[in-house]
């Protein structure tokens, strides 16, 4: 069970900064319930993300099916994963970073995430995609791209799904 913060959620990221450590501070000063609501809070925020990649997937999954819109598929996808990335890094490791340098960091999943050194390369290949996307309007961009925008849809759902199915094993945390 998770339970949203009594604040805003960006007010709660920006003073606890790593909730596990503040959750984990408190249990040994003998605050086990505060821990307790700590954790629950934390877990909020990051299905947060999670909730946000849901509907980055079905961005995508609209955008595909539309003529001429694969680039906003790539970009979706992409967007999709990163922030089913973020939720995962978020609740095991009690923060990630709010800047633009956590697009680095997406493929930093915990080690015992599923076939986490797949994903780490499956991360990286969207991102390029995503970024050519984004930024390339090059005649030849097209032919650059080595996954087809079904192909980056699927990587996506399977993420996301496997995302979902460990935070909900690990952590008890299901939408």
């Amino acid at each position: 069970m998770v339970k949203a913060p009594p604040i805003d959620e960006r007010r709660f990221l920006e003073l606890t900064r790593n909730f596990s450590k503040v959750s984990n501070d408190m249990n040994a000063l003998g605050f086990s319930q505060t821990s307790a609501d700590l954790t629950e809070f934390g877990h909020h925020v990051g299905l947060c993300w999670l909730k946000l990649a849901i509907r980055h997937l079905a961005d995508a999954s609209a955008s595909q099916k539309k003529k001429g819109s694969r680039r906003a598929v790539f970009s979706r996808s992409y967007y999709a994963v990163y922030n089913a990335s973020k939720a995962v890094r978020y609740v095991v490791n009690g923060t990630v970073s709010l800047r633009g340098d956590d697009h680095q960091k997406a493929v930093e999943l915990p080690d015992d995430f599923p076939n986490v050194d797949n994903w780490s390369v499956d991360i990286s290949r969207l991102r390029e995609h995503r970024l050519m996307a984004d930024y390339d309007g090059w005649e030849a961009t097209a032919s650059e791209f080595s996954l087809t925008s079904k192909q980056s849809l699927s990587l996506a759902r399977s993420f996301i799904a496997e995302a979902r199915k460990y935070l909900e094993n690990k952590y008890g945390i299901r939408i």
